[in-house]
Formats: C-alpha cells, sequence, structure tokens
C-alpha cells in the first residue's frame, strides 16, 4: 500500500448529507522471473468496488483528489526572511 485516505460525496439518497468514500493506492509491480529486476509498475486507486490503473503515483493521487504541498516549498528562503526583517 503506497497511499489512503479518504474523501466526503454528497449522497443521493440524502439531499443534505454526505457520504465517505474511502480510497486506497496500491503499487502493483510486474517483476523478471529470473533476475528479480522489476519490469513494469502501476498504480492502482481502489475505490469501493472500483479498480483504476495508472501509469505512475502523481496521476493516482490527483485521481483521487489529493495534492501534496512539499514542507520545502512552504519554507521562506534565507533572502525572503532577510527582506521580511528589513521591511518591518
Amino acid at each position: 500500500m503506497v497511499d489512503r485516505g479518504f474523501e466526503d460525496v454528497p449522497d443521493e439518497a440524502e439531499e443534505s448529507g454526505s457520504r465517505r468514500v474511502h480510497w486506497t493506492i496500491i503499487k502493483r509491480t510486474v517483476a523478471d522471473q529470473k533476475s528479480g529486476k522489476p519490469i513494469s509498475t502501476t498504480y492502482v486507486l481502489q475505490r469501493e468496488d472500483s479498480e483504476t490503473e495508472f501509469p505512475n503515483l502523481g496521476t493516482a493521487r490527483a485521481a483521487a483528489n489529493k495534492t501534496i504541498i512539499h514542507p520545502e516549498k512552504l519554507t521562506m528562503s534565507k533572502a525572503e526572511h532577510a527582506a521580511a526583517k528589513n521591511s518591518k
């Protein structure tokens, strides 16, 4: 298992309610029998009773509406810290 989560979707049975749908991303690798080296890798998004295959992890996460924000993009650089300090 590579990733898992859930999303709230509107429920058709209840107009005001929503239901939680759990999803899981699994890495499926096919390897050579003699050498054991991986030949191909696919990522499978499992949601309720359906499975969808994707060529890479990014597209599988996008299909599950999950975005990853890397911490290095959230922190300010030294130059940005200095500029913010000087502007005050």
